[in-house]
């Protein structure tokens, strides 16, 4: 247990400022397979090699090593509905009686997701044990999604693999389950100018390894929001939220509860414009509201702001910046102000390229006395560049570098020396994908 609260320690860093997704969007599409007459299945195929310098997300002794990465994925689709088809005759002749109604769908869904297999290619054992199969599955179905009343379940559920810190044994990992269930019932009346919607989600985080089972987790949340489409291109938002959050299981480290329950409330408004062809602008302001059972809880604004611009037709660069508190399956809550940048480019008609910076200060308040200190401090910065080159409707070859900088002022001892959990991290990747 005591190695198993250390890995926790260490990880602060880990699980919580990824800022990209582990599971990247599909760069090519094909034409799918049929399933039934309403369904279209659609599989990709993919494969990548490259190259880590810090398997462990270690300051002290990284390792490095080459990478495999094998990866599936999949979307299955509800068709386009489409009218029946109109005699031209009729029509020039003046026999209809009315005009042609367009069809309404009455069930809309997509499922997708996909697996991703990592092999290291080294000759040393312990960064070989770390090979991993991430998972990733998404999935939505609405009723009667253009009438007055629609109703939408959703559910999110995905494997979080990454190889552990030192203190970790052999083979060992903190794999990480992460599920999210949302219920929405929707009120869209005609011309779409003012909706609103009751919404309930669940979110339950639970890992693998049964020592790491006291940061176990769940969240129950109840939310209301109101939309009112004052422009054609500009629409404003007021919502609410009502959370439940405790830990799942014995929720037991050392004898004393490790996650800490609470009711967060938070409430807001924002708006989402176009303000020329070339300028769009999304903002929120709010407030958010923790009170824990034990350690500190939270009392603050919650805001951000985004601002894009096209500088070119096939160009756009996007800064952002939000404020928030969350809840922290390491703390009780996380802070963050996180500035990011992003930049898209294609260039001819096949190559499309990203690039994206962010820069976040995070702080943990409320760590279990079982840990260490109740707060931490971080720096965390990602970089990262990504290139396509679609060689064929249904081909493409793919690159990316991603560094990783976690710099932190929560260190702790082990076996009598200190651990300093900060790292830097890169990795470069480039390989193909194959759409069907």
């Amino acid at each position: 247990m005591k190695r198993s609260a250390l890995v926790m320690v260490s990880g602060l860093g880990l699980l919580a400022p990824a800022v990209a997704s582990a599971q990247e969007a599909s760069v090519v599409e094909g034409p799918g397979y049929a399933v039934g007459e309403g369904s279209v299945i659609h599989p990709t195929l993919g494969a990548e090699v490259g190259f880590t310098d810090n398997v462990f997300y270690a300051q002290r002794l990284p390792n490095r090593s080459g990478l495999l990465r094998l990866l599936a994925e999949f979307s299955l689709a509800a068709k386009e509905v489409e009218d029946d088809p109109v005699d031209p005759l009729l029509v020039e002749d003046g026999e209809l009686e009315s005009e042609p109604v367009t069809a309404k769908r009455k069930l809309d869904y997509r499922l997708g997701g996909g697996l991703r297999y990592d092999e290291y290619l080294t000759t040393q054992d312990w960064v070989r044990a770390q090979r991993t199969l991430g998972m990733d599955l998404k999935g939505h179905v609405t009723a009667n999604p253009e009438g007055e009343i629609a109703f939408t379940a959703s559910n999110d559920f995905t494997r979080d693999t990454r190889p552990t810190n030192f203190e970790a044994g052999l083979g060992e990992q903190n794999n990480r389950i992460i599920n999210h269930l949302g219920l929405t019932l929707r009120y869209q009346p005609g011309g779409r100018q003012i909706g609103g919607e009751l919404r309930w989600q669940n979110q339950i985080d639970v890992f693998e390894n049964g020592d790491s089972s006291f940061a176990n987790r769940m969240i129950n949340s109840f939310g209301l929001r109101g939309d009112w489409r004052l422009f054609p291109y500009t629409k404003f938002f007021a919502e609410l939220n009502y959370a439940f959050v405790g830990g799942l299981g014995s929720n037991d480290l050392g004898g004393m509860a490790y996650k800490q329950s609470a009711q967060p409330i938070r409430g807001g408004v924002g708006i989402q414009t176009v303000i020329t062809e070339l300028f769009t602008v999304k903002a929120h302001l709010g407030w958010a509201y923790a009170s824990y059972s034990a350690g500190e809880g939270y009392n603050a604004p919650d805001l951000g702001a985004e601002l894009g611009y096209r500088y070119a037709p096939t160009g756009r660069v996007v800064g952002s910046y939000t404020w928030e508190h969350r809840d922290s399956i390491n703390a009780n809550y996380y802070r963050d102000h996180h500035l990011g940048g992003r930049v898209d480019q294609q260039l001819g008609a096949r190559l499309l390229a990203t690039a994206n910076v962010d820069l976040i200060l995070r702080g943990y308040r409320g760590i279990t006395p079982a840990l260490g200190a109740p707060s931490r401090d971080d720096l965390v910065v990602s970089l990262g560049a990504r290139g396509s080159y679609v060689l064929k409707d249904t081909f493409a070859l793919v690159a990316q570098w991603r560094t990783d900088v976690d710099q932190t002022d929560y260190v702790s001892m082990f076996e009598g020396s200190v651990d300093d959990p900060s790292y830097v991290r890169t990795e470069i990747t480039a390989g193909v994908r194959a759409a069907f």
